[in-house]
């Protein structure tokens, strides 16, 4: 192999301009059901509500996870600011004064999703967008207004959830249910590159229950 100083340029722009890096092709809004979260993990709170799971930028070829990033996580300060993400974006598994004090969640979301698009984004604006995005749709009420209602013991097909949040966001979304008994725990939401648009979701990730092809909404 050639040991030239244009072969060791190369490499080092290859390496710096490498997706892994930053480089991000779109976002996904990541929204959890407490509920059926909540069947599977000890909780503190179950709010009747989606909840934020995360906001991940991510690339078709490669995924994008604890990205090289200047700027490190910070505990939020500003108690308002703390409030906001609570209602929002709350730690289900512990104590709201722990969660607004010590920020576990908030940190590993960042640290792991955030810095993959803090050439766009910083802690502040990344944070402030999650929500803004989650609260553009308001997706449970959205859901309720096509016949779409949890609680009840009613079951869905997963073609019927996933066109009507197609109807709802104009894109395809992506599914997660628990395991075994097929409760519906999280829907991502896709953007493009600009987070202005909704996309179909790249690599589309659905629910494969059996038999009569229907989940729960609990």
């Amino acid at each position: 192999m050639l040991n030239s100083p244009l072969t060791s340029v190369l490499f080092v722009l290859l390496f710096v301009l490498s997706p892994i890096y930053g480089a991000f092709e779109y976002m996904q809004l990541v929204l959890q059901w407490p509920t059926a979260f909540c069947h599977t993990t000890p909780c503190k709170r179950i709010p009747n509500n989606f909840t934020i799971h995360g906001l991940w930028p991510d690339n078709v070829s490669t995924t994008l996870n604890y990205c090289a990033a200047k700027e490190n996580f910070k505990n939020i300060e500003d108690d308002t600011k703390k409030d906001d993400l609570y209602k929002r974006w709350p730690d289900l598994t512990t104590a709201e004064t722990y969660c607004k004090q010590h920020q576990n969640f908030w940190r590993h979301e960042y640290n792991k999703h955030g810095k993959c698009c803090s050439e766009s984004y910083n802690r502040e604006q990344y944070f402030d967008l999650a929500m803004a995005l989650k609260d553009k749709f308001d997706l449970l009420s959205s859901l309720r207004n096509h016949g779409i209602i949890p609680g009840r013991g009613m079951k869905y097909t997963v073609q019927k959830i996933n066109s009507t949040i197609k109807k709802i966001t104009q894109g395809y979304p992506n599914l997660s249910c628990t395991k075994g008994i097929m409760e519906l725990v999280e829907i991502g939401i896709c953007f493009d590159s600009m987070v202005k648009n909704v996309i179909n979701c790249p690599h589309p990730k659905t629910c494969k229950p059996t038999g009569s092809n229907e989940i729960k909404f609990p």
